[in-house]
């Protein structure tokens, strides 16, 4: 019997050194099929233009930050999010709803069907290069939960504070993306490191914060203004069409196949969600209490979604998860989050490879 399901996509900041050789994993024939020739059809693009082939990128076997820059990163990112995809068992899942994490929003068009895989490959790579001649401003991240991943007043108060002395200081900040018990913020180029300054420091085993998210401009801000204008005049011409499988965007607004404007859908993804806060948060919240899945399906590559996920059903105290405790518990005996990522989850819900 198949369980229900909601499909999570990753950003552009998924793919690590951890995931390394990533595309090289074992896939069904007819993912091969489908996959390995739009792969082909970018890399001789790619090629023409004298940038690194995605199948190159894909078989590198050490992590430069060079290498996986920008619109390099998109493209691999893409192409791993759409590997495991394209290797779900549909009869083993009922894909209820599908949503995104900033970049993991044009994978989220292609997983719900609004757009082909060449014609995604197309959007990401351009919307990935969009800032290749210099950055705009830039992101960095801060926890609002300790470490039992509860919401914390004052670290959300601490976060309030940065940003409006950052202001009266002159420059321009705000919130980038709501993800979980994470907050990713924005700040002018000058203004970034002001703004790093004024959040005191938290430690947790793995990290410390203020985090400055390495190469990455000010998405989702009003910085990103005259990106969205260049988006809307190379891109609004691709074959936008409505999903076949119901999305939730950056707003937690749906999307339904039935009742899409595919004109508005086009605007959305090209203005106004690369200029206003992305609230992945809501996205998730709006899958959990409008779909209720059984299963949160995290596709690759990496595992950036999962404590941000998880954060989200702690935040709803969904099915009796109200801290970081008691998620590991519930993973442990009955999983509600899997990660593609992790081989053990992969063989719950992928297609055979022989």
């Amino acid at each position: 019997m198949s369980k229900t399901a909601a499909v999570l996509c990753p950003g552009r900041g998924s793919y690590t050194a951890s995931e390394l050789g990533y595309l090289s994993g074992a896939a069904p024939a007819c993912v091969l099929a489908e996959l390995n020739p739009a792969i082909d059809r970018l890399d001789n693009l790619r090629i023409d233009r004298g940038d690194p082939t995605v199948r190159d990128m894909g078989g590198a076997h050490t992590f430069s930050p060079e290498l996986f820059r920008g619109e390099n990163a998109s493209c691999l990112t893409f192409a791993c999010t759409a590997f495991d995809f394209l290797r779900l068992d549909r009869n083993k899942l009922d894909i209820v709803g599908i949503g995104g994490n900033s970049m993991g929003w044009y994978s989220a068009l292609f997983a719900a069907g609004a757009f082909s895989l060449d014609d995604t490959f197309i959007l990401v790579e351009a919307m990935g290069g969009m800032t290749r001649d210099g950055k705009i401003g830039g992101q960095v991240i801060y926890p609002l939960v300790r470490e039992h991943w509860r919401a914390d007043s004052e670290l959300a108060e601490t976060v309030a504070t940065a940003l409006e002395e950052t202001h009266v200081a002159g420059h321009q900040a705000g919130w980038s993306i709501r993800y979980g018990g994470y907050a990713v913020l924005w700040a002018d180029q000058e203004g970034l490191s002001l703004l790093i300054s004024k959040l005191p420091t938290v430690k947790t085993k793995q990290k410390q914060y203020p985090l400055a998210l390495p190469g990455h401009s000010a998405f989702h801000s009003p910085l990103m203004l005259s990106v969205s204008e260049r988006a809307l005049e190379k891109l609004s011409t691709l074959p936008w069409h409505a999903p076949s499988i119901p999305l939730i965007d950056g707003r937690g607004h749906r999307w339904h196949p039935i009742n899409t404007n595919p004109e508005e859908l086009c605007r959305y993804s090209l203005q106004t969600q690369v200029r206003e806060v992305y609230d992945f948060s809501a996205c998730v919240h709006v899958l959990l209490r409008e779909y209720a899945p059984e299963l949160f399906i995290l596709l690759g590559p990496g595992t950036a979604l999962n404590a941000a996920v998880a954060q989200v059903l702690i935040a709803n105290s969904w099915q009796g998860i109200d801290c970081k405790e008691a998620f590991m518990e519930r993973q442990k005996n009955d999983p509600v989050l899997l990660s593609l990522a992790n081989r053990q989850h992969a063989e719950l819900v992928t297609l055979p490879t022989t």
